[in-house]
């Protein structure tokens, strides 16, 4: 589940279980009965999520139906206008996931460094204290206590029970010399005698783990109350004077000025109105309806137990993600040949005009597919059209599928981790040629698995195409050109680098303009030299790297993790040209690339290399671990019709 729902479910059921308490206590339990009612409270905080450890997950539906798959064909590429902006990745804003899981984590560490603090306070006030000889064993034999705890005086605040291997009663001097001290011993004596000195962290836990809920930090205060109003009841009956005992609570109170915060149980609380209700608690005789008070607590355990235990179902329902969106961490293929892409399409077999819900990716039979992301499987079963097929469900409510299988590694409900073999490529549905076919589904719906943020389909990945657009079904086509091959390639380097492999051209027609080959392209732009700003720029860079400490290797290159899908300018289409061009960014610490410009074999291919859509690469690592910006990469790019 999302970080976002596992919010949504604390917030939800910490308020369900604070009005619960809270309408027990309306019942008018007893001091003791009051407490137990929200230490459980406190306990049933926890209760979804520990369910979730053992709850069996709920079982993921998905709704949308196994459409026909497609064959292996080839990719058209619609050229887009040149002067069409391209959509640019330089900032992207984190996912709400990340920022909630950074924001709950913050929190805790925040309430980690306040309880340090404060226990950096008690030290000191520990240290401050003047140990008296104020007897105590008499109370102490009397509420057989194993441990006798010191008696040492503060110079203000209220009085408070600290140590847990050696324990201590701290009271305020004006308090300890007056006729009511051995009142407010007795209390902190109760105190021990009951394991508060372990209890009460035990109890506060719940608002430092919920710290984002207002209704944990409603418990907590609860708890704080009744424990103190349970110390009152048994303190008073021990001394046997009521009003003695409330006669100390109120100068405790008129004496108690805590400067600072201190993580012990203070004899006063700070809330405004506590002392009223706790000297009310103790001087009235409020009539008990233990009978009714049993049944309501008897029906809301009922209730609370199968709504914990089906929360915990929730959060195990889906797959744990760290974000509300899917993390690809790894490709789905080592390498392969693009043959058809998501969208309409002419059917390779029918001929019909039919929506093609994911990519086709050719390679050699039996080579292993990659789960690109976290999930679970939910199906992994030969299925008329796709044959053995594999369905992950992944974080934020995405299906990947992957068809056409020769074998498969995992069974339905198994988890996997991106990088795990999960299959073998093959043909076992309707094709004419191995492949894998992979469709990612969201909310019931297809979309395009090319742009997926992060997804790469293969860490080698060649494309290819026709260029005569697809005829609507019962419409002559046209006469057309024999196909040709468009190609995009280019790989990274800090120089330079070689461009990688293309498929084998296809004939030209008879009709085709002349052009240099695709391959002579980037050999002449290799050779041709850079303008002086082109070369100006390169030496600045290698300082700057230089000078942040970078000793970049001549082949270096970045670790891609998306590649570019630059647009093809209509221009050049028009007349059939073909260009290569090598591009000089920045690299981000954010992995994304800055500051492009172009040189390219034709002018008219600048603005389409130079915008590098989709691009992102690894952050570069400096020795101390830190991402930082490398000046001066070069990206080769062909942009080629054959």
């Amino acid at each position: 589940m999302s970080a976002a729902g596992l919010v949504l479910i604390a917030l939800g059921w910490s308020a369900l279980v604070w009005g619960g308490a809270s309408f027990l206590c309306r019942l008018k339990p007893s001091p003791r009965a009051a407490q137990a009612i929200w230490r459980a409270a406190a306990a049933l905080l926890f209760a979804p999520f520990l369910a979730a450890l053992v709850a069996p997950g709920l079982p993921v539906f998905e709704a949308a139906p196994l459409p026909d798959v497609p064959v292996l064909e080839t990719l058209l590429v619609q050229p887009a206008p040149e002067g069409q902006a391209a959509a640019s990745a330089a900032l992207r804003l984190p996912e709400l996931g990340v920022v909630l899981m950074a924001a709950i984590i913050t929190g805790w560490a925040v309430r980690l460094g306040l309880w340090l603090v404060s226990q950096v306070r008690l030290q000191r006030l520990k240290a401050r204290a003047l140990r008296v000889d104020r007897p105590v064993a008499h109370w102490a034999d009397a509420l057989d206590l194993a441990r006798r705890p010191h008696v040492c005086m503060i110079s203000r605040g209220a009085p408070f029970l600290a140590g847990i291997v050696r324990p201590s009663v701290f009271v305020p001097a004006a308090l300890l010399a007056s006729r009511d001290a051995s009142q407010v011993l007795v209390h902190e004596l109760v105190h021990l005698k009951r394991g508060d000195l372990v209890a009460r962290p035990l109890e506060r836990i719940v608002a430092d783990v919920f710290w984002f809920s207002p209704f944990a930090w409603l418990i907590r205060e609860r708890l704080d109350y009744w424990r103190e109003v349970v110390v009152d009841e048994i303190a008073s009956e021990f001394t046997g004077d009521r009003i003695a005992y409330a006669r100390a609570l109120t100068r405790a109170a008129r004496l108690a000025r805590p400067a600072v915060t201190l993580p012990v149980a203070a004899l006063i609380l700070k809330r405004e109105g506590n002392l009223k209700m706790r000297l009310t608690e103790l001087l009235n005789e409020t009539p008990r309806r233990p009978r009714r008070l049993g049944l309501a607590v008897a029906g809301a355990l009922a209730l609370a137990a199968p709504l914990a235990f089906a929360q915990g179902m929730l959060i195990k329902g889906a797959p744990a993600a760290a974000s509300s969106s899917v993390v690809y961490a790894h490709p789905v293929l080592d390498k392969a040949k693009l043959t058809s892409t998501f969208g309409s399409r002419n059917h390779p077999i029918t001929g019909e005009l039919k929506f093609h819900n994911g990519v086709d990716l050719a390679e050699e039979e039996g080579k292993p597919v990659y789960a690109p992301a976290a999930g679970t499987v939910t199906r992994a079963e030969f299925t008329e059209g796709y044959g053995n097929l594999v369905e992950i469900a992944a974080a934020g409510g995405t299906t990947l599928r992957f068809g056409q299988l020769q074998s498969m590694n995992v069974a339905t409900g198994d988890a996997v981790t991106p990088g795990e073999t999960i299959a073998a490529l093959g043909q076992s549905g309707k094709a004419t040629g191995p492949h894998l076919h992979f469709e990612v589904w969201r909310a019931g719906a297809p979309v395009d698995p090319q742009a997926e943020d992060g997804l790469v389909l293969a860490e080698t990945l060649r494309l290819s195409a026709p260029p005569a657009p697809l005829a609507p079904a019962g419409t002559a086509a046209p006469d057309a050109p024999a196909p040709r091959a468009l190609l995009f390639t280019g790989g990274p380097s800090s120089l330079a680098a070689p461009v990688a492999p293309k498929a084998a051209p296809a004939p030209k027609p008879a009709t085709a303009p002349a052009a240099p080959a695709c391959g002579s392209l980037s050999a002449d732009l290799a050779e041709q030299k850079a303008g002086p700003e082109w070369a100006a720029r390169l030496e600045a860079s290698r300082a700057a790297n230089a000078a942040n400490g970078l000793a970049l290797e001549p082949d270096w290159a970045p670790q891609a993790v998306s590649w570019p899908l630059p647009v093809y300018p209509s221009a050049a289409m028009e007349k059939g040209l073909s260009g290569a061009c090598r591009v000089m960014f920045d690299l981000g610490a954010d992995g994304i690339p800055a500051n492009a410009v172009a040189d390219c074999s034709d002018p008219v291919f600048k603005s389409s290399a130079a915008a590098l859509p989709g691009a992102s690469f690894k952050p570069v690592l400096n020795e101390a671990g830190q991402a930082v910006e490398v000046k001066g990469v070069i990206y080769p790019l062909e942009y080629c019709i054959e």
